[in-house]
């Protein structure tokens, strides 16, 4: 909460520090990249792009494609013409599960201000328990193209052993709503500075358990979005049902997995050397053909 509070008083006094004349001044390429500021990170970094969708970042470093790889068709289409300034960096917090740039370091961020902003907003949380570029593809390439500024969170913790952040169970899930709440804060702050005013309209939008984390937001802070796309998204709930109380018991009354060993196949192959097939149809048989040539 104290953190909250922070933010809301860091965006605060950036609305009042960012004069209608400054409006003018983001027409230029990268224009205001020093004196930008995420309210609340422990550390940040700047960059001045030419191209800020996968594209150009893939080449200049600024993204990581193993986030997102498997998420996007191969033939997905690659938007461009998409200069501008990005932001990486994380927020204070105690766990390491994240090893992108080598910070080993959780709670990281990237904003991506485009030169031709059309004066929205887009926030996002990653799918799965994947990292912070986990969106670049699916989301970020398309709307930075259209000139939507963008920023997304890792949700605070990544990984396969990511349920192990907390005290209590569920403590890792609760996590992820603060990240969200806490970037959005700040890519309100950092708009403003960049742009001389806050955005006309601020959007979430997210996949899985990014869909879920939309859900949450648009119930829980509205006052913060105008809106949101909720793609495919989890659900999520105290008591259930959800994946924690569904899947286990399903597995234990799963039957245990067999193993089954063939001999070489005969040539030609007079039976099956594997035995019965155990494999089931999934449909009728194909009727035998009637027709006469």
């Amino acid at each position: 909460m104290r953190t909250h509070v922070a933010l809301l008083t860091a965006l605060a006094t950036t609305l009042l520090v960012a004069s209608p004349a400054d409006a003018t001044i983001h027409n230029g390429h990268c224009a205001r990249i020093d004196r930008l500021h995420v309210p609340g990170a422990q550390l940040q970094v700047a960059a001045c792009l030419d191209e800020l969708t996968t594209a150009g970042t893939v080449a200049s470093g600024h993204t990581v494609p193993a986030d997102w790889a498997g998420l996007t068709s191969l033939s997905l289409p690659q938007p461009t013409g998409a200069p501008g300034i990005q932001l990486d960096g994380y927020f204070p917090d105690t766990s390491t599960t994240n090893t992108n740039h080598g910070w080993n370091h959780d709670a990281q961020f990237v904003l991506r201000l485009p030169d031709h902003w059309n004066g929205g907003l887009i926030i996002s949380g990653t799918p799965g328990n994947r990292r912070q570029y986990a969106n670049d593809r699916a989301i970020a390439d398309h709307v930075l193209s259209r000139g939507y500024a963008f920023a997304a969170t890792d949700k605070g913790n990544t990984g396969l052993t990511f349920a192990e952040d907390g005290l209590r169970p569920g403590d890792a899930i609760l996590e992820w709503h603060t990240r969200v709440t806490q970037l959005a804060l700040a890519a309100k702050a950092v708009v403003a500075q960049r742009y001389g005013h806050t955005p006309s309209r601020t959007l979430m939008a997210g996949i899985s358990n990014g869909g879920y984390l939309v859900r949450w937001q648009l119930e829980r802070n509205p006052w913060l979005f105008d809106g949101g796309v909720d793609w495919e998204g989890t659900l999520w709930t105290a008591n259930g049902p959800n994946l924690l109380t569904v899947l286990p018991p399903a597995l234990r009354a799963s039957p245990p997995a067999t193993t089954r060993r063939c001999s070489p196949p005969a040539s030609p192959p007079a039976q099956n050397s594997c035995g019965p097939s155990t494999t089931r149809s999934t449909g009728p048989s194909p009727k035998p053909s009637t027709s006469k040539n």
